[in-house]
């Protein structure tokens, strides 16, 4: 079926953005026209694209393009994010569908560089930003619009797959200034014409990834006047160069013959023989011959040597047999009907592995396609239809499972390490040659060719492809909106990342309170994404002085005095004389203090109130447990508290003691860290610890339990069940991300981490549960901007809340994320800091992280041990684990608090818990008095 051209039509209802579906104005809509005298429409092959367009959504089951042409929007809702992706519609139609979902209104795809224009940029003197004039934008449910904007949208992130689509621009008085490339954007990239170069240099990329162990077919190359940085030689690919072509054509006469004759190609039958360079890619001008033929490859050699450049080569390949089925394509045999034999064909199994870089630097695979072709026909034929491996080879008749799980575990592996390979061979690129500053690969494609020999089976890499050969997908990915997240969401979110970081460079963002040394991490993220600093501290000597743009020097100690300190801070700032974008801190100590800051400054923040209910536990449950609002899509918010009462005087806390009854939790009002945390089980030992916390609070044997705030002690009803922890991403109220981790054992009688794990192993439905009620008790409480972290537990009754911290989740916690879901919350929080909308979600975990807190008695003991340095350090450089101070142990060392916090991660959840076990026992950190293995049965 074919859709009219001249009429674009629309559903009823389309929405625009995350808020929702809006009415439109008349002209807009179901009967509104592309008009036949659009410049754009005259393009050569645009009408074709765009009628391509409705057919592919059409085919798809989603609704037909809207045309809003008649009245250009003017409504961002998020200025700073559009990915602009300039395309045929169907090159990355995954990716558009998925990011319309993920980031709905700020997807779109121009058809045509005439809908674009560039202007100077304001950022970046010099370069210039990507302005958007038209384009087709994709939303929730694949929801689509033809819009025009006006002014027009700026850019963010750019993908393209176009060619040569340079553009025009003008300066402010409309004159023409000639044209430019991509090289000159200010925004991110994918790729570039340098970088595309690199990565479809069949011979250079053979070269970095054989040097990573990657098996590749053996190779012969020919190179004329190379000018690759020079890589160390491997056994997988021989070089010879030469300055001049007469050189290689005598160099071919004895190394042709020579390589023929290899023991590598023992098995093969067959050789290819190829250009490798700039403009070729691997199925390029590709002859196939005998290997017995050796005069014939020889000549076929020397015929492409008149064809090559500079920089460019001749390979001559070894091609091996690809794998066959085991068994036919048969009918079941009956009486009725006997199939007639037929001459089986042989056929040729081709594998494409798509690898992405991920929002943290990390090569994640996307996705494994495969596909079937004859062996007779052309190499450079079209994929068939693509289908996953996992069912391919079953049919196949390849079924031992432990055998094709141990192929998935090969080609990922080799799929990774080839992109890693090719991002630091990026890294070595100066800016010129990665053809921009903004410029870099976020994917590829890597192709193997899977052959069978000794009853094994024997993946090779043959090549890598750029983004320019698009993203292709099998049918049930992109019917499947679930399916096609799990193959190139990993991707969006890197590239909403590479915007997000885009944006937030050189921003000035104020920062209350140093915190102690485990918030260095923050100084030192804030210093990568080039983020401005204004550090205000109360200790001038602090380590993160060093790390930041400025300094203020500030004793705001006593809390009580809080307004006054933020009068005083924010007559410092204004003295600096600088544009504050945003203002946030990493402390509990200082979360109120930073919210009246801000106040004072006109800086987005959390309201004071809400700061101060969330801040004291009391109020907290009191808060929440007050709650009838009568609705029944959730939970009743009130459901979450228990009862928690403030206790000043032994009055007030018998009355306390008749209410909440025994066990009970005495703790206090803005303590942190487990510190002043008591179980207690009857009213003598309640009294008792009443009295002992009382005389601590004045400063007389724990200096550092009052933290300068009038720091009252609560009871509260003890919560049975097992902890959690729930660390949230909110913006303008609504959910974007939340993390459920899972907590062993409290080390008694004081509460301290021991074990703990990333994600959880609940099942969804109690991750859930878990997540909607945290984000409830901040929603209800007032917080609706920023990264939280909540302890909570999960009982016969349902989630019920432990405290929120009103501040993202400190010591090993900001890394946890980063490396089990890529998202970096630190980011986040900034990002929110300057009232900006971080477009991230939940990603699918990546593996598990397991970590042990070792107490401080247990750290003292590991550390008598002269040789625990050299072994920790030697557990980490091989990666077994990672280790992480949590925790001063000066002044500790009467007490259980955890000083030292060692993790292990793998995609294993197994292997994890056995890694850690064993670093825990060489490493002296596993005793009877601390059981490691304990605690970590207990969350496993």
């Amino acid at each position: 079926m074919q859709r009219n051209k001249d009429m674009l039509k629309a559903p009823v209802a389309v929405c625009e953005n995350e808020v929702g579906c809006q009415s439109y104005n008349e002209g807009d809509g179901p009967h509104g026209h592309w008009e036949e005298s659009d410049p754009a429409l005259q393009e050569e092959g645009l009408s074709e694209y765009y009628s391509s367009l409705q057919q592919i959504l059409l085919e798809l089951g989603l609704p037909e393009t809207r045309d809003r042409t008649a009245t250009p929007r003017a409504d961002l809702t998020d200025p700073n994010m559009t990915i602009c992706v300039l395309a045929s519609p169907d090159k990355y139609l995954p990716i558009l569908l998925e990011g319309g979902r993920r980031c709905p209104g700020h997807v779109m795809l121009c058809l045509s560089s005439s809908w674009l224009s560039k202007a100077p940029s304001q950022k970046h003197p010099g370069l210039f930003s990507l302005l958007i004039h038209k384009a087709v934008t994709f939303g929730s449910g694949g929801c689509t619009n033809l819009d025009t904007f006006q002014p027009p949208r700026r850019a963010s992130y750019f993908l393209s797959s176009l060619g040569d689509h340079s553009m025009p621009h003008k300066a402010e008085n409309g004159q023409v200034l000639g044209t430019i490339t991509e090289e000159d954007l200010d925004c991110p990239t994918c790729g570039s014409p340098e970088l595309t170069r690199v990565v479809e240099d069949v011979l250079l990329t053979r070269q970095l990834v054989a040097q990573r162990g990657i098996k590749v077919p053996p190779t012969l190359a020919f190179a004329f006047r190379p000018n690759l940085k020079s890589l160390p030689p491997n056994t997988q690919v021989t070089v010879v160069s030469a300055q001049e072509k007469e050189e290689l054509q005598k160099a071919m006469l004895g190394a042709v013959e020579e390589f023929l004759h290899h023991p590598d190609l023992g098995s093969c039958h067959k050789v290819m023989v190829q250009h490798s360079g700039a403009k070729w890619c691997f199925r390029d001008n590709v002859t196939v011959h005998q290997k017995s033929a050796g005069e014939e490859i020889l000549q076929a050699a020397l015929g492409l040597l008149p064809k090559i450049q500079q920089g460019e080569s001749i390979l001559i390949t070894a091609s091996y047999d690809s794998v066959q089925p085991l068994k036919p394509w048969k009918l079941q045999q009956s009486v009725i009907f006997k199939e007639p034999e037929v001459s089986r064909r042989k056929l040729d199994l081709h594998i494409r592995a798509t690898v992405c870089r991920s929002a943290d630097d990390q090569p994640q695979l996307m996705q494994v396609v495969c596909w079937v072709n004859r062996t007779e026909a052309p190499i450079r034929s079209s994929p068939t239809v693509l289908q996953s491996l996992e069912v391919t080879l079953p049919d196949w008749g390849f079924t031992k499972q432990d055998y094709l799980t141990e192929l998935q575990q090969l080609l990922k592996q080799w799929a990774e390490a080839a992109m890693q390979g090719i991002m630091d061979y990026q890294s070595q690129l100066s800016s010129e040659e990665r053809g921009g500053a903004t410029a870099q690969i976020d994917f590829i494609g890597v192709e193997f060719a899977l052959t069978q020999h000794n009853d094994r089976l024997h993946p090779f890499l043959l090549s890598l492809t750029s983004h320019h050969r698009g993203i292709q997908s099998t049918a049930t990915q992109l019917l499947q909106p679930h399916q096609r997240g799990s193959t190139v969401g990993p991707l969006v979110q890197a590239m909403c990342h590479r915007a997000h970081c885009s944006f937030i460079a050189d921003k000035t963002i104020l920062y209350i309170g140093a915190g102690n040394v485990n918030k260095l991490r923050v100084f030192q993220s804030a210093k990568k994404y080039h983020i401005k600093i204004i550090l205000v501290d109360c200790n001038s000597s602090h380590p993160a002085f060093a790390l930041v743009w400025k300094t203020l020097h500030h004793d705001f100690s006593d809390h009580t005095q809080d307004e006054s300190h933020a009068h005083i801070i924010s007559k410092m700032v204004r003295d600096l004389n600088v544009i504050v974008d945003g203002c946030t801190t990493f402390n509990c100590d200082t979360v109120i203090l930073t919210s009246l800051v801000c106040k004072e400054l006109g800086l987005p923040s959390d309201g004071f109130e809400a700061l101060v209910t969330a801040k004291k536990k009391s109020h907290s449950h009191r808060h929440l447990g007050g709650i009838r609002h009568g609705l029944q899509h959730l939970p009743n918010p009130s459901l979450y508290a228990v009862p928690c009462l403030p206790v000043d005087s032994e009055q007030e806390l018998e009355e306390a003691m008749a209410q909440v009854g025994f066990p009970a939790a005495v703790k206090l009002e803005k303590g942190s860290g487990g510190m002043g945390v008591k179980i207690v089980e009857n009213s003598l030992q309640c009294q008792q610890h009443f009295k002992s916390l009382k005389w601590d609070l004045k400063g007389t044997t724990y200096h550092m339990i009052n933290k300068g705030f009038k720091n009252e002690p609560l009871l509260m009803e003890f919560i049975s069940g097992p902890r959690y922890v729930v660390d949230l991403i909110i913006f303008q109220g609504k959910l974007l991300a939340a993390f459920v981790s899972d907590c062993g054992p409290p080390g008694l009688s004081y509460f301290f981490n021991t074990s703990h794990v990333m994600p959880t192993c609940l099942c969804p439905e109690k991750e859930t549960q878990l997540a909607i009620a945290a984000y409830q008790c901040c929603l209800h409480c007032g917080l609706k901007n920023g990264v939280y972290n909540l302890d909570m537990k999960l009982t016969e009754t349902g989630p019920k809340l432990i405290e929120i911290n009103p501040r993202p989740g400190g010591s090993y916690l900001p890394s946890w994320i980063k490396t089990v879901y890529g998202t970096d919350i630190i980011l986040c929080t900034f990002l929110i800091a300057c009232d900006v909308h971080p477009h991230i979600w939940t990603p699918e975990p990546r593996g598990y992280v397991v970590g042990i807190s070792s107490p401080v008695f247990q750290h003292v003991q590991a550390l008598e041990n002269p040789s625990f340095p050299v072994i920790l350090k030697a557990l980490e450089e091989n990666g077994i684990i990672n280790s992480i101070k949590v925790g001063d142990m000066k002044n500790k060392i009467d007490f259980d608090f955890s000083s030292f916090n060692i993790t292990s991660f793998s995609p294993n959840k197994d292997e994890a818990f056995h890694r850690l076990i064993a670093a825990s026992k060489i490493l002296d950190l596993d005793s009877e008095k601390h059981p490691v293995k304990y605690f970590l049965d207990f969350i496993k």
